[in-house]
């Protein structure tokens, strides 16, 4: 008999994705805590993502916090700080806008079929994502919580949405495709 490890290094060493994979982006819209940035730059490395992207007002962050709590992220993958005006020129126009935020026209995540090619929003822990941005997303999904507490951690919910959509595109093929033109906005 095998003898049991509990070291995700040996469980995941021969990982290999197919060649229609798209690493979704993720965006972190307007994150305060630096441990929050630093566990999205974790999850979204755990995800295969080559980039993270930050809209955040210039302010001080304390870097040496997100470099703890994202551990050998930190230099796993690229991540920066935009402006709120860079957004649409950073996404690539194939790359659909999924904002996972409430709101009245949210869809139930585990109901609704996500694209293959993604860019993931979360954001503020206090205001979520802004409506003029919130507006220009593609879809916005929401993870059903039954308990009292109807609150999520931004870093909780995003690894909830992306390992879901992980889920759809490696187990249940169902990508979809889709071209966005951002000049009408």
């Amino acid at each position: 008999m095998e003898e049991k490890t509990t070291h995700s290094k040996y469980l995941f060493k021969n990982k290999s994705l197919p060649k229609d994979y798209f690493p979704p982006i993720i965006v972190g819209y307007k994150i305060k805590t630096p441990e929050n940035i630093g566990n999205i730059i974790r999850i979204a490395d755990n995800i295969g993502c080559k980039e993270v992207f930050f809209i955040k007002d210039k302010e001080e962050i304390r870097e040496s916090k997100i470099k703890k709590t994202a551990s050998s992220s930190y230099n796993s993958i690229k991540w920066n700080f935009y402006s709120n005006e860079e957004l649409e020129k950073i996404i690539p126009k194939d790359y659909a806008w999924i904002a996972i935020e409430t709101s009245n026209d949210s869809e139930n995540i585990y109901q609704s079929k996500l694209p293959a090619k993604c860019a993931f929003f979360v954001g503020n822990e206090i205001n979520g994502i802004d409506l003029d941005v919130l507006n220009k997303c593609d879809k916005t999904v929401h993870i059903p919580l039954v308990g009292k507490n109807t609150s999520m951690n931004v870093s909780h919910a995003l690894a909830v949405a992306v390992f879901e959509w992980q889920r759809q595109i490696l187990h249940c093929k169902f990508p979809i495709n889709v071209s966005r033109d951002h000049t009408s906005y």
